[in-house]
Parts: C-alpha cells; structure tokens; sequence
C-alpha cells in the first residue's frame, strides 16, 4: 500500500492522513489493538480512526479463514453501544470483547466474528509442550486443557496424532498465562447461541495472542501461511512488546 493512498474501505467518508504518532501518544491502532507510540500510521481525526502502517497495508477488505470457511469475511467497524442497541460484540475465537470503534472481520450471515490479528493465528503449530505431533485449530465440545487444566473454549489446538492433548490458545506457547480458563463458565452464560455477543467483558488475551505470533516457531509458521506478507504487521508486534 502507498503511503499516499491509505486504502478506502477502512474510510468510504474520509481520506485518510499520514501521521507520525509522539512517544507519548496515547492512540492504539484500531485493528491490532495495540499501541501507536512513537510509530508511523494513518488516522481520520473526524471519524477517530487510528491504523499502523503495516496493519494498514497487510488486512484487505475480505479475507477467507479455516475457522469459517463457509463464507467469505469482510472487514467492519465495531458500533458503539447505546441505549437501543447496547449489545456488544466478541471474538469467535480468543473470546475477547471486540472494543467498540474496532475493526473486526465479520460474517453477518452467520453472525462470526474474529479479530483480524486472530485471523494470523496458524492453523497446524508444533508446541513446546507437545513436540512430538503437530497441532491443530479445531473447534469442539467439553474437555479440559492439558495444561493449565481448565475448562476449554470451542475453539482450541489438539494433537494431530492419537494423543489426547488439548490446548487453551493461551497455553500452547508453553508459558505461563493467567487468563487461559479464566472467565470461560461466565462467558458462556453471557454469551449467545451464535457466540458473537456478550453482555459482559472477556477475559483480555490480545496481549498473548501478540506474544504467540512473536515467539520463534510460531512467526515461522505464520510468515509461511501468508507468505511472509504478515511479517510487517510482526515487526511491529515485537517493537511494542520485545
């Protein structure tokens, strides 16, 4: 993407500005959700519009993903709640709260929705806690994660193998977390038949899902299922979070 010609879609109203954001800069990017600080991007002051360059340039206006290959996902924007539609959204797959003003991708047919940093997680990894098979993004019932031993979410990685392993997102990078688990028997009263919406908050893992796609073995296989398009939009991860 030319830095002169942000692409349309993230704005039909405006063009959007080339702006170098200050150390002290509070805005975080409206797709990654992470900080803007010292970083270049492109924003719309009129309709609050923050994005990274390299966000900007690697999400397209749709996408195909493994968790819903159904239909194609398109790139929306969050509404904020209100008195006549205080319904508030969350990711099909990490379970977080999708922030009002926030780009998501979205099927409206099928009411799925995914956070598009969600969407560059690797469909088949190989964890430090289970080095021996392949894993892979399977959604399923029931069961509890076999390492922090809490109750799973619908989507999570198992053994492609004839081993029961079964992972939280959160825990399948091997380290230490205290948000796998937490919150899943709540969510799950809050949540609807669809899993899109909630009237509660989820438990925040954006921060994991950022460090997973960062560690060594997981941005090889990230850069292999994108091509290596996705490694702009890592370069900036690691800059925020290394």
């Amino acid at each position: 993407m030319a830095d002169d010609q942000p692409r349309r879609f993230f704005d039909p109203l405006h063009q959007l500005v080339k702006t170098q954001y200050g150390p002290e800069a509070g805005a975080s990017c409206d797709i990654c959700l992470s900080k803007l600080a010292g970083l270049g991007g492109h924003s719309c002051s009129a309709c609050n519009i923050d994005l990274h360059d390299a966000c900007a340039g690697y999400f397209k206006e749709t996408t195909s993903f493994f968790a819903h290959p159904w239909h194609t996902l398109k790139l929306s924007r969050i509404p904020h709640p209100s008195a006549s539609s205080p319904v508030r959204w969350s990711c099909d797959l990490c379970l977080e709260e999708c922030r009002p003003g926030s780009f998501v991708y979205r099927c409206i047919q099928c009411l799925f929705d995914v956070h598009p940093l969600c969407t560059m997680l690797p469909q088949t990894i190989r964890s430090p806690l289970h080095p021996e098979h392949d894993l892979r993004m399977v959604p399923s019932g029931g069961n509890y994660c076999s390492a922090c031993e809490k109750s799973l979410p619908v989507w999570r990685y198992v053994c492609g193998g004839h081993c029961v392993v079964r992972l939280h997102i959160d825990c399948v990078s091997g380290e230490t977390t205290t948000s796998a688990g937490q919150g899943d028997a709540a969510a799950a009263d809050a949540t609807g038949a669809n899993g899109s919406h909630t009237a509660g908050r989820r438990p925040r893992r954006r921060t994991v899902i950022a460090k997973f796609l960062l560690k060594t073995s997981f941005r090889i296989a990230v850069n292999a299922a994108t091509g290596g398009l996705g490694s702009p939009v890592l370069d900036v991860l690691a800059a925020i979070f290394n």
